[in-house]
């Protein structure tokens, strides 16, 4: 994985280098197989330390992700918080866009012979339509 590290306003640290490092590693490595590219951006706006965290990956995504504490490691923590459940999130979108869990647009159980007996109503017809134009747009 590539890293660019960049201080604004502060001198460069190989230990907070080393800390950023490792922290986002082992959240990509869990989340992702194929990350590319990482550009940290350290700053410090009078007692105010920002983090900020670019991460392109092979896999098609890309991701931005910024925190600002009194603290810079306490900064890399959070940031590192929220670049985890940014990563869950996509990866369970992943999972899930083949079956997603309100597949069962009529909940009545019919066998495949039977649909020309099943009687619809305008609320099954209007969520078939609502399903289509989330669909198609």
């Amino acid at each position: 994985m590539l890293y660019r590290f960049v201080f604004k306003h502060m001198h460069s640290s190989d230990a907070l280098q080393e800390y950023a490092r490792t922290k986002i590693n082992t959240e990509v490595a869990k989340f992702s197989t194929k990350p590319i590219e990482a550009h940290v951006t350290f700053a410090v706006d009078k007692h105010k330390h920002k983090v900020n965290c670019s991460i392109v990956g092979g896999d098609g995504f890309s991701f931005n992700v910024e925190h600002v504490c009194d603290d810079m490691y306490g900064s890399i923590d959070h940031l590192i918080d929220k670049l985890s459940s940014q990563l869950k999130k996509r990866k369970d979108k992943l999972k899930d866009h083949k079956f997603p869990k309100n597949r069962e647009l009529f909940a009545s159980p019919v066998g495949e012979l039977e649909y020309a007996n099943v009687e619809v109503d305008a609320s099954d017809i209007l969520k078939f339509e609502n399903s289509l134009r989330r669909k198609f747009g």
